[in-house]
């Protein structure tokens, strides 16, 4: 889910309700989104421009929070003209999320009385290189945070939380500007302040990775690791095993990981489950993908393989998207679709002449490689749907591939 900062509570007030502080941040609300939620908790049906003048959201926005709370499972949409908004009462919705934090302290306790024992155990040893480290306080890492970078000259390498982005973007203004000269690349948990990720220049690659990140680590010019706990405790260590090491596991996050604001995109049309799936730019996954594309050169072989894959999606791995409707699909998975393509790739729907259209970098025969276009027709297919290529053409001129298909509903036999 989406999540604001955990630095700060959100405030709901709400017209009509009193002065209650409520926090859902925790949950993965925005501060409209936790407007309107507690609006229609507290006032049942209501309809949209309703909604606006009761939780002081703007008519501007509502409509669009009010979708997006759909996409999370916590509103529906009742009748058309005019559509009334339903709230879903939080047990059905936060039960799981509230089991999957308890049993994520569980195994905290867990680990940590094994570290106790582990610890107690520990045979002294002679002949052993002593290494030195440093331990700070939160308010002595500011200054020295400060100090590693305006120090920094080659890199910087992070995997944070949303309490370590907040860390780090205390000092923005001097990030910003290091990310000018040297590589920064910072990656990060689905639970996470999209206010806070903006402020950040677009040099400063920012990525997501496809599930929480519980820990928060920083190697600067691979020489210094630092080690930021949310109990207030700052690790320090100059060790170059240590800074390579560390280094390589932010890397292998990093090519698992999505842009942040194509995550953030397909998290807010309720596709975070495939998100956990991403593989990233892996060149033997891209080889697999691009040979089956050349060899598919009809539609029917198009269905079958789409179908078998958006199948396994759907019961191996429990992917929930493909027990939604079409309408919900779509736009994930060409989200999804244009990512793997890269920047030069665009892709269409319109709803009305159901032509759906895809731009992307030429290739040499066949589809596209990717695997989204496979689980596009699939889902189709599972749909009731005709996925029927109208043109599948390279340009070369404009250095770029058209493919163009109908989407409707199947003629009866």
């Amino acid at each position: 889910m989406l999540a604001v900062t955990g630095v700060t509570k959100v405030t709901v007030t709400v017209s009509g309700i009193g002065d209650e502080n409520i926090s859902l941040e925790e949950f993965g609300l925005s501060e409209y989104e936790s407007r309107v939620y507690i609006t229609l908790l507290k006032f049942g049906q209501l309809k949209v421009k309703d909604i606006s003048i009761r939780s002081g959201v703007p008519r501007t926005k509502v409509y669009g929070v009010v979708k997006a709370l759909k996409g999370k499972g916590l509103v529906e949409m009742l009748g058309k003209e005019p559509v009334l908004c339903a709230p879903v009462v939080p047990e059905d919705v936060f039960a799981k999320r509230l089991n999957q934090e308890k049993m994520r302290f569980k195994r905290m306790i867990f680990a940590f009385k094994k570290m106790q024992e582990l610890r107690r155990d520990l045979p002294l040893f002679t002949g052993c290189e002593e290494r030195k480290y440093r331990v700070y306080n939160p308010k002595m890492f500011e200054k020295r945070l400060t100090e590693l970078l305006s120090n920094t000259t080659r890199s910087l390498f992070a995997c944070l939380n949303w309490w370590g982005l907040n860390v780090i973007a205390a000092n923005i203004e001097l990030l910003n500007s290091l990310s000018k000269e040297a590589n920064v690349k910072i990656v990060i948990g689905t639970y996470n302040d999209e206010k806070t990720l903006e402020a950040f220049d677009s040099k400063v690659d920012i990525r997501v990775a496809g599930k929480s990140i519980e820990a928060n680590v920083m190697v600067f010019d691979e020489n210094t690791t630092v080690l930021l706990e949310e109990s207030g405790r700052i690790t320090e260590i100059e060790d170059r095993g240590v800074c390579k090491l560390t280094k390589e596991v932010i890397v292998g996050f990093y090519r698992r990981s999505l842009n942040w604001k194509k995550a953030f995109q397909i998290i807010q049309l309720g596709g975070e489950d495939l998100i956990n799936l991403y593989s990233g730019e892996e060149k033997v996954y891209e080889a697999f993908v691009q040979a089956v594309a050349e060899t598919v050169l009809d539609e029917e072989t198009l269905y079958q393989i789409g179908e078998r894959f958006v199948d396994n999606l759907a019961t191996s791995l429990q992917v929930d998207l493909f027990s939604k409707a079409f309408e919900i699909q779509q736009p994930v998975i060409s989200a999804l679709m244009s990512e793997s393509l890269g920047g030069n790739s665009s892709t269409r729907y319109d709803p009305l002449t159901r032509l759906y259209t895809l731009e992307a970098p030429m290739t040499s025969k066949g589809l596209p490689a990717t695997i989204w276009l496979f689980a596009l027709s699939g889902a189709a297919r599972r749909n009731e749907l005709t996925f029927k290529v109208l043109q599948n053409t390279s340009i070369p001129t404009e250095g770029k591939h058209v493919i163009q298909a109908k989407i409707e509903k199947k003629p009866l036999s």
